[in-house]
């Protein structure tokens, strides 16, 4: 059996990232509240944990023999390129595929489903906060974090940046991934879990369809950032900075 014994959501996301698939269906936060304890996490969703750790199991097992290289194994560099490649340009694509689509269920099903334009208002706050975040961390912080990966791999000098010490910007952008975070939970509240009302046309279905996905991909974004390139950000500068002779 797969252990969990005195472990938080965090942990266990990142011994085994296939389990991230049981905590999207069960809705546990691993990624902006990973460090709640196991079994507290499963509680405060009103889930059994006994349940949720035959799942974690389950998958786990399943996976097993053609299992995926752990991101956490990746040299910072190349989380940052796995980060830039897979989740920035999907979310980029999505944020501006997904506002017409909106737009279009918003006018023609607005009327007879109200909630539908806070919906729309919700999301947008999404796309306006990540669409900057996304640039702060493209512009400043991962040029940053490569920087001082490529000086410690090849033994340079590191330069002290403007912002003094990463964990300024990281602070930053952990206080921005949990306000994404809000703004996800609040979509989903307001669509019943995006239950979609009956006879939902192609476009209504859709939306709900792609929404769901935008938010497990933005967990799953949160989740290598917060949990495993911060630290290791952290972790590096320490290492560039460290004084001579330790």
């Amino acid at each position: 059996m797969f252990n969990v014994q005195g472990k938080t959501v965090r942990e266990i996301a990142l011994e085994a990232p296939v389990t991230t698939r049981v905590f999207e269906e069960f809705k546990i936060d691993y990624c902006c509240h990973g460090s709640i304890q196991f079994d507290e996490a499963c509680r405060n969703v009103g889930a059994s944990p006994e349940m949720v750790l035959q799942k974690l199991a389950f998958v786990v097992d399943a996976s097993a023999s053609n299992a995926a290289q752990n991101s956490a194994d990746l040299p910072a560099s190349d989380l940052i390129d796995h980060i830039l490649d897979k989740h920035h340009v999907y979310t980029k694509a999505e944020m501006s595929n997904l506002t017409p689509l909106m737009e279009k269920v918003v006018s023609r099903h607005g009327e007879h489903y109200d909630y539908l334009n806070q919906l729309k208002d919700l999301f947008k706050a999404v796309c306006d906060d990540l669409g900057p975040h996304m640039m702060k961390e493209e512009m400043v912080l991962f040029p940053y974090i490569q920087k001082l990966d490529h000086c410690i791999r090849h033994q340079l000098t590191a330069s002290f940046p403007p912002f003094v010490t990463v964990k300024h910007p990281i602070g930053m952008m952990s206080v921005e991934h949990e306000e994404v975070g809000e703004l996800l939970t609040r979509m989903r509240a307001i669509t019943n879990d995006y239950s979609l009302p009956d006879g939902a046309c192609p476009s209504f279905t859709a939306l709900y369809h792609r929404l769901a996905e935008f938010e497990r991909d933005i967990h799953q974004h949160i989740h290598l950032e917060n949990n495993i390139l911060f630290p290791q950000a952290i972790e590096l500068e320490m290492k560039a900075f460290e004084p001579v002779g330790h």
